[in-house]
């Protein structure tokens, strides 16, 4: 029984770890454009995803930029 649960808890914390993002960067002239559009935004410590979203936005004909980073931001 005590090897069931020791095995249980590894799983759930293995699972957890890997659930962690890592931090990413905007690049240096989509981090300017984005600042430029929303010059209060905080793009510090922003996850990959959020990194990814923002350059997809950036890079889209949308004219709402500016709506759609801050609500990643958020």
């Amino acid at each position: 029984m005590k090897h069931l649960l020791l095995t249980a808890a590894l799983v759930l914390s293995a699972g957890s770890a890997m659930a962690m993002t890592t931090h990413a960067d905007l690049t240096g002239p989509a981090r300017a454009q984005a600042e430029r559009i929303v010059p209060n935004g905080d793009f510090e410590n922003l996850t990959s995803a959020q990194v990814n979203a923002i350059e997809n936005i950036l890079a889209s004909d949308n004219d709402n930029h500016g709506g759609q980073i801050r609500a990643i931001l958020n």
